[in-house]
């Protein structure tokens, strides 16, 4: 594949006319909208700042090229997310905290030696740097900067994420102790995996601090809300309602249901946190543990197959039962069409002969047949490879059909 690159902005009100020709003049190809920015390169290169861009324009930015680098930079206001808590978290190479202009920022990325392997099937795009599935490059951003929200609402999972990163990526020592573990860390909502998807964060990892991870708490109550709004002053309600209705400013939103949930009292105490080297060292066994539940799984799937198929061609026999020679018939006149196109369905229905023969016992009989048959059609051999493959419910067929040259 040629060079390819992809640059996607985002931002939850609308842009200017003044701050639309701030943008069209750093780029005359980008897809721009008064709400979001896209753009790809197969050769040269963006000539914006985007981080500088997102201090003063965007909410939200995603990049990422064929040669392994991904990025993310997320902004909220400094009243949604302190900038001391984000450095809780933040604080690398690979996920950094500033404040610019009112706002918090956050740049996180993931830029591992010569790792591409998972380029075309997270992105969609083909050999020749086409996006070969509509669009699938574009979908990355609106799912995580929906996260954005939820940590303006007190969730802290994508900050931890992100300390999660800098430990992934060697950045941290041994003998640093992890930050609080928030609630839900083993059930990420898609935006949040999404995100650890895009920067690799390493499942395993995840799932290994999750461990010490407290259960989420209930969603609150429709009495719960009504009893918390009742103890606000009713001046400050009223303008709440007003700016809401005004200008539906989601922060403002977020920020109510921040408070609430402040207000509730904590649950238990928290587990003692656990040294960057302790969290390393559960991970394998969490490793060991997905594998073994992924091939339980993958060896439940295949005996669902192979009983479908079977209980299938069960059925089938039942009717077969009664005139095995029109069976023999459709299976010539399907040869006598061109193409391989019909050969799935020869390959079922001498399937189901060698089945039923085997059941009444005439078994050396149809191999009789079955030779005869083999040895007139001897040069189809797409048709000998099909028929080898088989599958659960031709199992007879096998041993008796030869190799394809």
């Amino acid at each position: 594949m040629s060079e390819y690159q992809h640059y996607q902005f985002a931002v939850d009100t609308s842009l200017t006319d003044g701050q639309l020709a701030q943008i069209r003049a750093l780029t005359t190809r980008a897809s721009l909208t008064r709400h979001s920015f896209v753009n790809t390169y197969g050769w040269g290169d963006f000539k914006g700042d985007p981080r500088l861009l997102v201090e003063t324009h965007y909410d939200a930015h995603l990049y990422f090229a064929n040669w392994g680098t991904r990025r993310l930079i997320l902004r909220w206001p400094a009243t949604a997310l302190s900038l001391d808590t984000a450095r809780a978290y933040c604080a690398g190479d690979s996920a950094e905290a500033w404040e610019s202009n009112g706002h918090v920022l956050l740049a996180l990325e993931s830029d591992p030696d010569d790792d591409t392997e998972d380029f075309n099937d997270l992105f969609g795009i083909d050999e020749d740097g086409f996006d070969e599935d509509g669009g699938r490059d574009e979908q990355w951003l609106p799912s995580i900067a929906r996260a954005r929200r939820q940590v303006a609402e007190g969730d802290l999972r994508l900050l931890y994420l992100a300390w999660l990163l800098r430990a992934h990526n060697g950045e941290l020592d041994d003998d640093d102790l992890e930050p609080a573990v928030p609630p839900g860390l083993a059930d990420l909502p898609e935006p949040l995996a999404d995100l650890a998807t895009f920067l690799r964060i390493d499942e395993d990892l995840i799932a290994a601090a999750a461990q010490h991870a407290p259960p989420p708490a209930p969603p609150p109550t429709l009495a719960a809300h009504r009893a918390w709004t009742a103890t606000l002053d009713p001046q400050e309600k009223d303008t709440v309602l007003a700016q809401l209705l005004h200008d539906g400013d989601p922060h403002l939103l977020s920020g109510l249901r921040r408070r609430f949930l402040e207000s509730r009292p904590p649950g238990g105490p928290a587990p003692a946190p656990r040294t960057v080297a302790e969290l390393l060292a559960a991970v394998p066994a969490r490793k060991r543990l997905r594998i073994a539940r992924q091939e339980q799984q993958a060896a439940e799937e295949r005996d669902r197959v192979v009983r479908q198929a079977l209980e299938a061609q069960d059925r089938r026999l039942a009717d077969l039962r009664h005139d095995p020679e029109a069976a023999w018939h459709r299976v010539g006149e399907l040869l006598s069409q061109r193409g391989t196109r019909h050969y799935p369905e020869i390959v079922r229905l001498l399937g189901d002969l060698a089945a039923l023969a085997d059941r009444d016992a005439t078994t050396g009989a149809f191999a009789e047949r079955y030779a005869r048959f083999i040895a007139a059609h001897r040069t189809k051999k797409a048709l000998l490879r099909d028929l080898r493959a088989g599958g659960p419910a031709c199992t007879a067929l096998i041993a008796l059909t030869p190799a394809a040259d």
